[in-house]
């Protein structure tokens, strides 16, 4: 059966995709090197990685905008995960990345076929954008190294913190510099053209008056000539001066690589292939919420419908697809679908010209790839990442909510100080916690009439009116184990408070549901309000909820004593007075 988008893709589009596969096959040769190299692998194992998930998400992705391939986000949550069990760059290291594609393309799968696309909603938006943030700040202090011409530092701030002590004093306690100023002039001016190209060419075409989806393909492809660019510099830095600048040398693509990639899986102890499970998990949710924000971005804008379910297929199947061929795991791309979508892309057709696109690229330019810099390709991804440092959602939610911001901060915080494992688990903790805390705290008040009207509002905000004798209360949350208790003792306190009082009204308006538990120490709240002389009413109870309380006949004890409304409650109990 051919993908939704088959029956609805129009002969007339064919040129518009085709141009966004150019356009976006260009933009993802630096992109792709710059992210492998941020994991921790061989540069062509990024450019592996973008040619069968492209093919694999147009089978079942819903979305026409997006494009997937490797992420900057994936790639750091790979180096913490893969790095205490091989060393980057080996044969091991790479197997186990392709293994961490291959074990997350299948979970997605999974997922996809059990329908449980509801979990992208699973994280906060806080949480996703505490570890947003600390990930980008974190990936943006990582690749200071190349620029300085260091080996990597680590992946957490104690990390970084060590990495550069190590740099920066001996054995002995005595300072030193190890700096390769040829590395550091090129990542300085790579970082400086990358700046500062996109915002003279933006006034420059503005000027020539064109369009501004022009102006963004551009500005996307400029990272391509600033490594052009910066390759030719570092070759006459290390040919004319005594300064060295490290380049990525040479980058071979065997068919049967992948193969024997994963073969070497063999030489891994079983219990170090078990250390994957939970980075396979994380890595799996994590991709799936981000390329699910991408693609609903681009849905709201396109008024398109995005299944959450087939994005898991189609995830599911990219990173399978990449870990079959000893790549790395994908996923959705803002910048890469901004492209897309500004190149003209009306369907996933545009992702499968991409990848031919870049197969071909990869076959006439690979040798070329030997001369790019280090310390250029760390400038990219600093770039690339720097955009998502963005605090505002953080002060937004500070002057919102402030459960909410420390959401945000405690996830950040344990990214960056334990790692993308400690940091999600801690945010998820944080915010299912502060959920909990919340519903075991439901906000009651007692209600009056608004004088001439049937509506009824809180005392404490409007100027109403109130029957002598008669408390009407609402509680504005579904009532279960965790609050039944809190309700309890706030209705004793208020009646404590009102001793005339004689009859009781709950209003349950905000009452969806009634577990058993909070069912039970209803009946014994209202046998005790009995012996006190106190008789208890219940208005305005939704259809399934007195659902549950005719199967257990509750209705026939409060017979005469459930109300349709709080008007009506309002006239029987006045009549009765």
């Amino acid at each position: 059966m051919p993908p939704p988008w088959v029956r609805a893709w129009r002969r007339a589009w064919l040129a518009q995709d085709l141009t966004a596969g150019l356009v976006v096959a260009v933009m993802l040769v630096p992109q792709s090197l710059a992210y492998a190299m941020l994991a921790g692998l061989p540069p062509h194992v990024g450019l592996m990685a973008s040619l069968l998930p492209l093919l694999g998400y147009a089978v079942f992705g819903s979305s026409t905008s997006m494009s997937v391939g490797p992420a900057a986000i994936t790639s750091l949550m790979m180096v913490q995960a893969l790095t205490p069990l091989a060393v980057p760059g080996s044969e091991v290291y790479v197997a186990l990345a392709a293994a961490l594609g291959l074990g997350s393309g299948l979970l997605m799968l999974l997922m996809g076929r059990l329908r449980m696309g509801f979990l992208s909603q699973l994280l906060g938006r806080p949480v996703v954008q505490g570890f947003t943030v600390a990930s980008a700040l974190l990936i943006m202090a990582g690749q200071v190294a190349p620029i300085l011409g260091w080996s990597s530092l680590g992946q957490t701030v104690p990390d970084l913190v060590a990495g550069v002590r190590q740099h920066l004093v001996d054995s002995s306690g005595a300072w030193r510099s190890d700096v390769q100023t040829g590395s550091v002039l090129i990542g300085l001016g790579a970082m400086a053209l990358l700046w500062l190209g996109p915002r003279v060419m933006a006034r420059m075409m503005r000027m020539a008056g064109m369009r501004d989806s022009a102006s963004q393909v551009v500005s996307r492809l400029w990272p391509l000539v600033v490594l052009v660019l910066a390759s030719f510099a570092a070759a006459w830095v290390n040919r004319h001066t005594e300064w060295h600048v490290a380049q990525v040398g040479a980058v071979n693509v065997e068919l049967g690589g992948a193969v024997r990639a994963l073969s070497s899986l063999s030489e891994v102890p079983v219990t170090a292939l078990a250390n994957l499970v939970m980075p396979i998990l994380l890595i799996s949710l994590v991709s799936f919420v981000s390329s699910m924000s991408v693609a609903q971005t681009f849905a709201l804008k396109h008024t398109e419908r995005i299944d959450a379910d087939r994005e898991l297929l189609g995830l599911g199947l990219a990173n399978v697809g990449s870990g079959l061929v000893g790549g790395m795991a994908v996923a959705g791309g803002l910048s890469r679908s901004v492209v897309n979508e500004a190149a003209g892309a009306r369907s996933p057709l545009a992702g499968v010209f991409t990848a031919v696109l870049l197969g071909a690229l990869m076959l006439m330019f690979l040798p070329w790839l030997a001369w790019l810099p280090k310390a250029a390709l760390a400038a990219v991804i600093i770039m690339a990442v720097s955009g998502l440092v963005r605090w505002q959602g953080l002060r937004d939610a500070w002057r919102y909510d402030r459960v909410e911001a420390w959401a945000f901060l405690s996830t950040a915080a344990g990214v960056m100080l334990l790692g993308f494992e400690s940091g999600i688990l801690l945010g998820i903790a944080w915010s299912l916690g502060a959920m909990i805390w919340r519903h075991s705290q439901p906000h009651m008040a007692e209600v009056g009439r608004l004088p001439g009207t049937e509506h009824f509002r809180n005392v404490q905000r409007y100027d109403v009116e109130c029957l002598p004798g008669v408390m009407v209360v609402r509680v504005d949350e579904s009532l279960d184990f965790t609050n039944i208790q809190h309700v309890e003792m706030g209705l004793s306190d208020m009646l404590s408070r009102r001793p005339q009082v004689h009859s009781l009204v709950l209003l349950l308006s905000a009452v969806n549901r009634i577990d058993h538990s909070a069912l039970q120490s209803l009946i014994e709240f209202d046998d005790a309000q009995t012996a006190q002389g106190r008789s208890l009413y219940l208005a305005e109870v939704k259809g399934p909820v007195m659902d549950r309380l005719h199967r257990v006949s509750l209705d026939k004890r409060f017979a005469g004593r459930i109300f349709l409304s709080a008007q009506h409650a309002w006239d029987a109990l006045q009549t009765r007075q």
